[in-house]
């Protein structure tokens, strides 16, 4: 159960660092240089409390590791032995990235949910 907790803390952790650094890199700049380098939005939607419209983009994020798939301990060979038995397994995942543009068409805030850690969520210098 606490590595559970952990492992959902971990997450939600790295999820809100993707967004404060997605900001820091977005903020202030035009939406077209952001629909160049994400590409057509998912969604458009307009956030009328806020004044601003939201650009919804979706992003698989799949990952494989090697883990443990089982093991044995009983007789071989004559010998008493344990064995661990190894396979990759394939983790899918997904990152929803919405971005606040402002009526001057440019780049408000960034907001990033799900696991979005493998993201590359600005360019590289920005």
């Amino acid at each position: 159960m606490n590595r559970l907790l952990m492992l959902a803390l971990a997450a939600a952790t790295l999820s809100g660092c993707s967004s404060l650094e997605a900001t820091s890199a977005w903020k202030g700049r035009p939406v077209g240089e952001l629909i160049d380098y994400f590409g057509v939005p998912r969604q458009i939607m307009v956030a009328p409390d806020q004044d601003l419209v939201v650009l919804r983009y979706i992003r698989e994020s799949d990952y494989i590791s090697r883990e443990a798939a089982g093991t044995y301990t009983g007789p071989q060979g004559g010998q008493l032995v344990h064995a661990e038995y190894w396979e990759d397994v394939r983790h899918s995942g997904s990152c929803e990235i919405n971005v606040f543009i402002n009526r001057a068409r440019l780049v408000e805030k960034v907001r990033a949910n799900g696991r979005c850690a493998p993201i590359e969520m600005a360019p590289k210098g920005a």
